[in-house]
Parts: structure tokens; C-alpha cells; sequence
């Protein structure tokens, strides 16, 4: 079953968005990631949220996600992330059980 990672954040600032998405798409690769969605201006229908953008991501499976997540190349360039912009990450499966 296909495991995802989730994103909704919003950036606060993009001094280091490039060096960012660099690092990040280079882990991406290593891990044979699918990127489904990048909208910046989804539509909210339910509740509120100053989180503007969400960010999907498909993995072989959720062990893959985690072991992308973790990995060293993206543990490198996520704390600009961290510093740079609010959000909730999640990982998600498509597993029915």
C-alpha cells in the first residue's frame, strides 16, 4: 500500500525557500517520491486555517515515506523549513486495515 506525506504550511519567509526545495527534491529522488499536489491556494470548505499551501507526496509504502523523512539529506535541509514556515506534517496511508 502507497504511503504519503502530507504538508500544510505557510512560509513567513523565503530567504531560503531555493536551498530548500533543492535539498528536498534531491532526497525526494533518492526515495522514489511522487509529488501529487502543490497548491498554494487550496479551498477551504471546513473550519478555517492560515496554512496556505499543501503539499502531497506518494511513497512505495509508509516505511519509505519515513525512511525519506529521516533520511540524512532531507534531515539536512528540513530545519529551513522548520525555521521558515508554520505547518502540520502527517504521514498517511492508503491502507484499509
Amino acid at each position: 500500500m502507497a504511503g504519503f506525506f502530507v504538508l500544510h504550511t505557510r512560509w513567513h519567509t523565503l530567504d531560503r525557500l531555493r536551498e530548500y526545495q533543492a535539498g528536498a527534491q534531491s532526497s525526494l529522488a533518492e526515495h522514489g517520491a511522487k509529488s501529487l499536489v502543490y497548491d498554494v491556494q487550496p479551498e477551504v470548505v471546513e473550519g478555517s486555517s492560515e496554512l496556505a499551501a499543501t503539499v502531497i507526496l506518494e511513497f512505495a509504502d509508509l516505511a519509505t515515506a519515513k525512511a525519506w523523512y529521516n533520511s540524512p539529506g532531507y534531515q539536512e535541509v528540513l530545519p529551513i523549513r522548520l525555521e521558515s514556515s508554520d505547518g502540520i506534517g502527517r504521514f498517511v496511508s492508503n491502507d484499509p486495515s
